[in-house]
């Protein structure tokens, strides 16, 4: 099981790695937009909408990563005059139903895209993309986010039981 949580681990920082690069993208995308359109009174139509697909990827390639490094932000006024032992069942009851909702999310995104794969539907903006291409990292992402929660979850839960 450590090698499993290992490569998983990996993975999700690779997948932050990728949103990281991600942000640069848009970053730089922005600027040079603004410097054509300032200078040479032109832009580029194709900018608005991968940034918009970026922004979207960004969120569920990093998300498994900002909860696994507890950089959340909380709000703990209550929590912090509960006894270790309630906090611990509070964890365990909060991550489990936190990963059956990112369960619900999975399975939804991941009709949705099944969908728009068979049925070849495509976005027509500025550039024609198949939407599965841009919806497909929400039921990956949601699926990192389920096993995230359920592993924090299960450690918890192994701490309330070491601790009795």
């Amino acid at each position: 099981m450590k090698r499993f949580w290992k490569v998983f681990d990996k993975i999700v920082d690779a997948m932050a790695a990728i949103a990281w690069i991600m942000l640069l993208f848009i970053c730089a995308a922005s600027c040079y937009t603004i410097g054509m359109r300032f200078f040479f009174t032109r832009t580029t139509i194709w900018i608005m909408q991968t940034t918009e697909y970026a922004l979207l990827w960004m969120v569920f390639l990093s998300t498994t990563w900002l909860l696994r490094e507890k950089g959340h932000i909380t709000t703990d006024l209550v929590y912090e005059h509960l006894s270790e032992k309630t906090k611990w069942l509070l964890d365990v009851i909060t991550f489990t139903l936190s990963g059956l909702a990112c369960a619900v999310l999975f399975y939804y995104s991941a009709a949705y895209t099944y969908d728009s794969i068979i049925g070849g539907v495509t976005d027509v903006r500025a550039v024609t993309v198949p939407k599965w291409t841009v919806y497909i990292i929400i039921p990956i992402g949601s699926l990192f986010l389920i096993i995230q929660f359920f592993r924090m979850a299960g450690s918890r839960l192994s701490e309330l039981r070491a601790g009795r």
